[in-house]
């Protein structure tokens, strides 16, 4: 499979690894934030560019599903979306975080933080978004909730 034009790929044990050196270079707590933090500026990086895609919310959510399964990320299900009051649950299948890493908590920190980027995004507020379950610890797929970040 061929990369598009100005991107490439990572295979899902490198990202893995990745992961696995921030942890032993500072703390499994600290790497987690880096992974966060660092998604959060990708997320909105990346609604930035897609939001020319899309009309509506509901589209934007669609259009973000559809791409990033294309992009081998997994498949995204937004469900229980309440635009006006800026909530709702994803669902995700095959997340790439955890096709190779197995932990004993919940660890698509990457996944979120970007999440948490394009939402804050495309809502106009600061979104949190915290894992609920996840299929690095034996849950059948990961799923996140969101909501208007607290002050």
């Amino acid at each position: 499979m061929k990369a598009k034009e100005g991107s490439f790929t990572f295979q899902f044990e490198t990202f893995g690894q990745m992961e696995d050196a921030l942890e032993l270079i500072f703390s499994p707590s600290a790497a987690s934030v880096i992974l966060y933090t660092t998604a959060i500026k990708c997320g909105v990086r990346s609604y930035m560019k897609m939001k020319e895609e899309f009309n509506t919310g509901k589209e934007a959510l669609n259009y973000l599903s559809s791409r990033k399964k294309e992009e081998n990320w997994g498949k995204m299900a937004f469900q229980g979306v309440d635009f006006e009051n800026k909530s709702g649950r994803i669902v995700i299948d095959d997340s790439f975080e955890v096709m190779t890493r197995k932990t004993n908590q919940p660890s698509c920190h990457f996944f979120r933080g970007f999440l948490a980027g394009f939402l804050s995004e495309l809502l106009k507020k600061r979104i949190a978004v915290t894992e609920e379950k996840c299929a690095g610890k034996g849950d059948k797929h990961c799923e996140f909730v969101f909501a208007k970040q607290k002050a």
